[in-house]
């Protein structure tokens, strides 16, 4: 019940920020926007602070920002706002044909954006300058800042350009840094280029890594000026305060993307790790008759429920749920091509990278893991994973061999707080 009125009344807004559009009344849009700001329960502790940071929500980020929050001892101030109205206003103002209520959906795309024609272009950013100038007027002794967390969110394009000209400061909190080199390089060829005109309206950047300074300076040398590398504030999750010693039961196989990190250019179409993830779910089914073995298998949402009957009925299947939770609890990992892998690292615990292709070219389009957790042969992972459930163990683990594998993508864990506090008040 609680999910459908929230249906309704996110359809009813959605009503009403079109009808600011379609009638020009940006001060009404800024109430709107004003109505609509939140704060998650962890947020709702007062603060003296003069600097409200609003918050473009992406589920994916706000993790970043509970850490740096609950770090820095509840003295900064955060508001968060749906990004959905970003593509109500973009939809509104875009050259599509609108037909009554298909604004509820607002289907927009990049295309939409890019194919703005100019007067349409023009009324959308004059319609968001004064949007953002009556919402600054609601806030009139406190400083404003917008935190976005990818550059490449175009339905929010307009809106920089209304911080801009209201001398509101805009800033990206990127929370993108785990990609293998080769799809990162193919996307600074194709794909970043296109949008990197949005840099201009940042006035500070925060990165995972260097590899990922170093491919924003490419895109706009202006960045040098503005970026900071500070590191993933997630490893906080991972890192193991309590030392204990335990047999490994637990098995958590972190399902992948059979495609993620091969780039996708033409030749690469017939291209997957399709063979290693069917061995896997083979190595799991087996193994599921140990009753020595929890096994659990995590995926993410857009995975879909295809891989739900490939499992037998003994494997716990989870779609929903953080992977921090599922990490923390687990012995051994199995991982791929994700952050979660990484993390698992972080954490101290048993990794396991499966790579049981024949087409051994496959190997260049893995993250950089060390080579001894990548897995040639299901018979050796499943005989490992044998011989490591008859064993008590120390956990966490001394993985300080991997900690250049870890810091490559998630940067240096020490001093993470003080760095994004510092990132924020500039």
């Amino acid at each position: 019940m609680k999910k459908y009125f929230s249906i309704i009344y996110s359809q009813v807004f959605h009503f009403l920020v079109s009808v600011s559009c379609y009638l020009n009344l940006p001060a009404f849009c800024a109430y709107l926007i004003k109505t609509s700001l939140f704060k998650p329960k962890l947020f709702k502790k007062k603060t003296k602070n003069k600097k409200i940071f609003i918050v473009l929500y992406r589920e994916i980020g706000i993790r970043d920002v509970e850490i740096i929050y609950k770090s820095a001892n509840s003295n900064l101030e955060f508001l968060f706002l749906k990004r959905s109205i970003t593509k109500v206003i973009l939809f509104c103002f875009s050259n599509r044909k609108k037909y009554f209520f298909n604004y509820l959906n607002h289907p927009t795309t990049l295309d939409d954006y890019f194919d703005q024609n100019k007067r349409n272009k023009k009324n959308h950013e004059k319609f968001w300058i004064e949007v953002i100038y009556n919402l600054k007027k609601y806030f009139n002794n406190k400083t404003l800042n917008f935190i976005t967390f990818n550059f490449d969110y175009y339905a929010e394009a307009a809106l920089y350009v209304g911080c801009r000209k209201n001398n509101i400061a805009v800033k990206l909190w990127h929370k993108e840094g785990i990609q293998t080199d080769l799809d990162g390089e193919h996307r600074m060829n194709t794909s970043f280029p296109k949008l990197r005109h949005m840099f201009k309206y940042f006035t500070n950047i925060s990165v995972y890594n260097e590899r990922t300074k170093e491919r924003f300076i490419r895109l706009d040398k202006n960045n040098s000026k503005k970026i900071s590398v500070n590191g993933c504030p997630r490893v906080k999750d991972f890192i193991a305060n309590k030392i204990y010693c335990k047999k490994p039961r637990t098995i958590l196989f972190l399902s992948f993307d059979i495609r993620r990190g091969i780039t996708k250019i033409k030749q690469n179409k017939n291209l997957s790790f399709e063979l290693s993830f069917n061995m896997v779910v083979k190595i799991l089914n087996e193994l599921s008759n140990n009753k020595n073995l929890n096994i659990i298998v995590k995926y993410k949402h857009n995975s879909g429920d295809k891989i739900n009957n490939q499992f037998s009925k003994k494997i716990k299947v989870f779609k929903t749920g953080s992977a921090e939770r599922f990490i923390n609890q687990a012995d051994i990992i199995i991982g791929h091509n994700s952050s979660a892998t990484i993390e698992a690292l972080v954490s101290g615990k048993f990794v396991m990278v499966p790579f049981f292709e024949k087409n051994l070219k496959l190997r260049k389009y893995l993250l950089n893991f060390d080579s001894d957790i990548v897995y040639n042969s299901e018979t050796k992972m499943r005989k490992k994973i044998l011989n490591l459930i008859n064993k008590k163990v120390v956990f966490p683990l001394n993985n300080k061999k991997y900690d250049k594998t870890i810091q490559y993508y998630l940067g240096n864990p020490k001093n993470i707080t003080e760095r994004y506090i510092k990132f924020l008040n500039r």
